[in-house]
């Protein structure tokens, strides 16, 4: 497998030096470079320029994605709107939908700019607890950050009939909203997606990829990598099993220098290692190796990773989840027993009444 670097140095002076960092979640795309971040909506589009991150008026003819196409709607689940569910139990609704047509709600709100779907009691979102988790918060860093929104997220994955609770962000939002709803981001994934827990705790880097490539399976993105957050965290033994990891002297005294001072102040609080899967390839890259070479001479064993996938169809999943060409979702015989587990045609348990017991603990 191969490595990619990242340019340590950049970050001082001339901003066209600077890394350039993009990643897609829930129809929105995120540029970031430094400490700037440009969010775009689905039709937007964003350039990065000497002078910082900047929102375009109008898009470039290259970048008229095709969402009207054949292609896209081949792919993309059936749509509706909330104001089309019912007064009462709008959540048993949204999950019913999902799972019995696949059917998932549009438009996508921003919810990192905290736009949300609707307003829930934590009893009513009860019933998605579960042990069950798509990520893992960076313990390093406070949870609810200024930079986090104060929305609970419920991810949904109709491959393995799942709804789950980020039992994370409700133990905390709990305390911030008491006794009023919550607002909630119903999150749709495509048909071939499951959370990381579906391989249990102990998984590894191989085991994903090897799911990827000849089951065409793969991980669901963590909410803000940008944060800290991951998706799990292998070995150093591991990484060089897999990547080209260069050893510490192929590496500058200066750029260690920077690198150790880097991570004694942070770790990987600002930003996990990500992996990126290529199906084109059936390959593995890793971003900044010789952060983890330095991370590992400085006594670290095991390091938060975050994956992101690159499929054929990687284009016209900013259209809306759906099943990308070329898979049929996941298999159910090899689908594990889930937590909240929503079989289809089977009503969902209703919510539990006061008092509110206690949620599971957070899988982090």
């Amino acid at each position: 497998m191969a490595a990619y670097g990242q340019d340590e140095d950049a970050g001082t002076g001339d901003k066209s030096n600077m890394t350039l960092y993009t990643t897609t979640d829930e129809g929105h795309t995120f540029l970031i470079q430094e400490d700037e971040m440009l969010e775009m909506g689905p039709g937007e589009a964003g350039v990065a320029t000497e002078d910082g991150l900047k929102l375009l008026d109008e898009i470039p003819a290259s970048l008229d994605w095709p969402c009207a196409g054949d292609a896209a709607m081949s792919r993309k689940f059936a749509t509706y709107s909330m104001d089309d569910l019912p007064e009462d139990g709008k959540a048993k609704e949204i999950v019913r939908r999902y799972f019995e047509i696949p059917q998932v709600i549009e438009p996508i709100p921003g919810w990192i700019d905290g736009e949300y779907h609707a307003k829930f009691s934590a009893n009513e979102m009860l019933q998605f607890s579960s042990p069950d988790y798509w990520y893992f918060p960076n313990p390093d860093r406070p949870f609810l950050d200024a930079k986090r929104p104060l929305t609970l997220l419920v991810a949904l994955f109709v491959g393995t009939n799942q709804a789950i609770l980020d039992n994370n962000a409700f133990d905390a939002l709990r305390e911030v909203y008491g006794d009023d709803d919550i607002p909630v981001v119903f999150v749709f994934n495509d048909s071939n997606s499951v959370p990381i827990s579906y391989f249990g705790e102990n998984v590894s880097l191989e085991e994903v990829m090897t799911a990827f490539v000849e089951r065409g399976i793969k991980v669901a993105e963590v909410p803000m990598w940008w944060q800290g957050d991951y998706a799990l965290k292998p070995s150093i033994e591991e990484f060089e099993m897999l990547f080209d990891i260069p050893p510490l002297e192929d590496i500058s005294e200066e750029k260690q220098a920077k690198l150790r001072k880097d991570l004694e102040e942070y770790g990987f609080t600002r930003k996990p290692l990500i992996v990126s899967m290529l199906a084109d390839s059936e390959s593995m890259v890793i971003d900044q190796p010789e952060r983890l070479r330095v991370a590992a001479e400085m006594g670290m064993t095991h390091f938060p990773t975050s994956i992101n996938v690159i499929e054929p169809d990687s284009i016209y999943a900013r259209c809306g989840p759906g099943t990308p060409s070329g898979t049929s979702g996941v298999s159910g015989e090899s689908t594990p027993d889930g937590g909240a587990t929503v079989p289809p045609g089977t009503p969902v348990v209703p919510p539990p009444v006061d008092p509110i017991p206690e949620p599971p603990a957070s899988p982090s």
